[in-house]
């Protein structure tokens, strides 16, 4: 019996699969009685357990195949633990995926009553409430239409309506909201801030939007291979995740880059090599935002250039261009001696934001002919901290300065120096 304030106890939770390479496997494997194995193991969830209190906001991130789902359908009831135990005091209302326990045969009015009977209500009560669903459902004349008529958005729509108008005691929402169009989200979180006002109603939901669950929620689990790595304070454990978010794209995308560099060249000049150094001239990977950025491109020219130009500068992942300094800025009629030759790019600010990048080279001869193009070279960090995922997506970040204008006679007040947008 759980304590009148807890919802949702559980207790060294796991869940193990077993995955069979062919539907006869299963066969075989019935009838072998455990002496032979036709399947291998995989489990989903490993020895979690932690307590959600009536009234609590909790968010559950992590990567794909981390056990959320798992996870959100043991506390449903849908699936059985394998080891481990979940204890759920209240009724619970669940939005676990896109038209989950919908009959695509019925119509959206036949599905509200079909959900509101599965959630115990009498057809009475759910008439109580049917207008107030279709209000906020807002498919109009699809509402008497089969389900399997309606677009994912009408889906999402009627499902979320339905999961918050039965006055559940634990809501229960796994990355539903992604498939709502801009204003319908707005009006989903309105009416979610008032579920959650009441002190003894949970929300428990699973999103890929760190933004979303550190705004939503106030509390987050963080799921990791099965297990959990982090139990906390919102903004914590999804700066956490964010850490590790970022070190995974920075493998992947130091992975990918000997496939995305690429050079062109008339055989005039040869890319020897290209780095970022840092303040000691050692080769670095990973800088840090606003600090001075160092190219160092080393090259080998097999004929002098008159009036040559050489152009260094960054880009994105994706071989976006962000920035390019040209040396005819600073010196219109650069002579170059055949031989090896090195130059470096400084920028004594770094404004890009937190992310992957690369570089980019190119040497053209008096005629503006491009002799050689290179892109794609060098891949480098821009380090993130913690607040990162709390700030808006950007390719630049650029010092601001913000001022609260007033229509009155009043000064203008500053509010804030320096922040980066």
């Amino acid at each position: 019996m759980l304590p009148d304030d807890v919802a949702i106890s559980v207790r060294n939770l796991s869940k193990t699969y077993r995955l069979f390479g062919h539907p006869g496997d299963r066969i075989k494997q019935f009838f072998s009685l455990g002496l032979k194995q036709y399947h291998r193991e995989f489990t989903a969830l490993k020895d979690i357990s932690f307590e959600i209190k009536k009234g609590e906001t909790v968010g559950i991130i992590g990567r794909n195949g981390s056990g959320k789902s798992t996870l959100l359908q043991l506390i449903c009831g849908i699936l059985k633990p394998t080891s481990g135990s979940v204890e759920v005091n209240g009724r619970v209302s669940a939005l676990l995926e896109l038209g989950a326990g919908f009959n695509p045969e019925f119509t959206g009015r036949e599905n509200v009553y079909f959900q509101g009977a599965l959630l115990g209500f009498t057809q009475a009560q759910i008439e109580e409430r049917f207008e107030d669903i279709a209000a906020f459902a807002d498919i109009g004349e699809f509402i008497d239409q089969p389900v399997r008529t309606y677009s994912s958005g009408m889906f999402v729509r009627l499902a979320f309506a339905v999961a918050v108008h039965v006055d559940p005691d634990i809501l229960v929402i796994d990355e539903a909201l992604a498939v709502g169009d801009m204003l319908f989200q707005r009006k989903c979180f309105q009416r979610l801030a008032t579920l959650t006002a009441d002190p003894q109603r949970v929300l428990i939901l699973v999103s890929h939007d760190l933004r979303q669950i550190s705004r939503v929620c106030a509390r987050t689990l963080l799921l990791q291979e099965g297990g959990l790595l982090a139990d906390g304070h919102s903004h914590k454990v999804c700066g956490q995740a964010g850490e590790i978010n970022y070190g995974d794209l920075k493998q992947m995308a130091q992975a990918a880059q000997g496939e995305r560099a690429r050079i062109e060249t008339t055989g005039e000049v040869d890319v020897l090599s290209a780095h970022i150094v840092g303040a000691d001239g050692g080769v670095v990977e990973e800088v840090l935002p606003g600090a001075p950025l160092c190219i160092r491109i080393h090259f080998l020219l097999r004929e002098p250039l008159v009036d040559a130009e050489l152009i260094v500068g960054t880009q994105t992942i994706d071989l976006q261009t962000l920035s390019a300094s040209s040396t005819r800025q600073v010196e219109p009629n650069l002579r170059l001696l055949a031989g090896e030759h090195m130059v470096e790019y400084s920028l004594p600010n770094l404004p890009l934001a937190p992310g992957q990048y690369c570089v980019r080279f190119a040497v053209r001869d008096r005629d503006f002919r491009v002799i050689c193009y290179a892109e794609g070279l060098s891949p480098f960090s821009v380090r993130a901290d913690a607040r990162e995922f709390d700030r808006p997506p950007r390719l630049l970040d650029l010092e601001a300065n913000w001022h609260w204008l007033r229509m009155a006679d009043a000064p203008e007040q500053p509010v804030a120096n320096g922040d980066s947008c």
